[in-house]
């Protein structure tokens, strides 16, 4: 990248080993610097750090500024205006459109802008546009998920979205380390002479574990050559974590550049073997957690997990109508699930399921134990403490039956399990007892 002279982070020397002096007095004056950006203005901090200064003498750079701002405006309010809604007419899908609608917007114009109005290195740049295809990306699949939701049963949205995020972190992460590991190939394609006309160095610190911090020196060679008849002074696009330079000062060597922004030059930190094998294990780690959440929905063993959630379609568009429909992610209950959870009371006996209503509930004077019966008399529940079931309130009971009690007149089907309808669905083959 350019080298930039009013950036007061970048020192320059013609020393090719710095000093512990020289080292001290760099890190001083950095922690000086840092301190500085507690109390001056926010506006200035730009130039202060990093050497740019914000005029915006020009109109064109004026309404620019403007265009920016009146984006980033429009896409805060939508955020906004999606948590609102979704708030006032309970529909947390109303907000999941709005956030997927932005950061698919989002992501398209980092495509779509590439290096932006400052050219950037050109690592960067790579690094950006596939950040912003993942998103853009990512972002689409989200919004297919909330479509079709309808069609998922169980947790199978929940683990199809981290099959979203995980796979397309993984897939960019691998992306960028194959882009990196070949840069020298598909990037910075040209090769020139350059001379070494100095160093820069700049500080930076790292906490580490138990409040203890780091402090490094980066360092590149600061390269003088021409391309295309234009003189340059650059910089690697990435320093080296290294206070001495491997380049001696006056030494003549070929260094690789991008054609297209000759400024950007590759730097031997951008292909280091120690980052390129752990970006790969990071990318391959999470590529694994989403195929392994794939093969696992695949299998259909999401579709009995419980998810305790709501989902709401945004309008009744099918009638005609305005008013919200909720629509309820529903616990699945098959015959396998019920006959696991149940074989000690089962004991391989034949078990009935139907939907009944409680006609009375008799609460014990001595406990908190509420007694139920139902409709037609020939249910007993036996106790539970569960208040909210009232006369009227409408149950899904699983049973057995005994035909004793029923010659003693007696109730004579015994319920060991029962659900509300608006929590569970029962999606096994068993019906209601058909008794003579």
């Amino acid at each position: 990248m350019l080298y930039n002279k009013n950036n007061p982070q970048w020192k320059f020397s013609e020393d090719q080993y710095l000093r512990d002096d020289d080292y001290y007095n760099m890190v001083d004056e950095y922690d000086a610097l840092v301190k500085s950006m507690l109390k001056t203005d926010f506006r200035d901090i730009n130039e202060k750090l990093y050497g740019v200064k914000e005029t915006y003498t020009s109109e064109e750079d004026r309404e620019r500024k403007r265009k920016k701002q009146l984006i980033g405006g429009i896409c805060a309010a939508a955020i906004f205006a999606g948590l609102v809604l979704s708030l006032l007419f309970k529909q947390i899908l109303i907000f999941g459109y709005a956030m997927c609608a932005v950061f698919l917007f989002a992501g398209i114009s980092v495509i779509v802008t590439g290096k932006g109005e400052i050219v950037e290195s050109t690592s960067k740049a790579i690094f950006n546009r596939v950040m912003g295809f993942g998103i853009a990306f990512a972002s689409v699949l989200i919004i297919i998920l909330m479509l079709f939701r309808t069609k998922l049963a169980g947790a199978e949205f929940f683990l199809l979205l981290g099959v979203v995020v995980f796979g397309i972190t993984g897939l960019a992460i691998l992306v960028l380390t194959v882009m990196k590991a070949l840069s020298g190939k598909i990037l910075y394609t040209e090769e020139i002479n350059a001379t070494c006309a100095g160093y820069v160095r700049y500080v930076s610190h790292d906490s580490g574990e138990g409040g203890g911090r780091f402090t490094f020196i980066h360092t590149s060679p600061l390269f003088r050559y021409s391309y295309d008849g234009v003189q340059y002074e650059s910089v690697y696009d990435d320093f080296i974590v290294k206070k001495d330079s491997d380049v001696a000062l006056g030494q003549n060597l070929n260094i690789r550049i991008d054609p297209k922004h000759p400024e950007n030059i590759l730097s031997g930190a951008t292909t280091h073997k120690g980052g390129i094998a752990l970006m790969i294990f990071l990318g391959v780690i999470s590529a694994g957690v989403a195929v392994f959440l794939g093969v696992y929905v695949m299998s259909g063993a999401a579709k009995t997990m419980t998810v305790e959630t709501q989902w709401n379609t945004p309008f009744d568009t099918a009638g005609g109508g305005s008013e919200a429909v909720a629509e309820t992610t529903l616990i699945q209950l098959t015959d396998d699930k019920i006959e696991q959870i149940y074989a000690d009371q089962l004991k391989g006996e034949n078990w009935f399921v139907e939907t009944v209503t409680i006609k009375t509930t008799n609460s014990a004077a001595d406990s908190n134990a509420i007694e139920i019966y139902f409709s037609d008399d020939t249910f007993y529940r036996g106790l539970t403490d569960d208040e909210s079931l009232t006369p009227g309130t409408e149950l899904i009971v699983f049973y057995t039956v005994s035909e004793e009690y029923r010659e003693a007149d007696m109730p004579y089907k015994f319920v060991f399990s029962f659900t509300r309808p608006g929590e569970c669905e029962y999606t096994g083959s068993h019906k209601a007892y058909a008794g003579n």
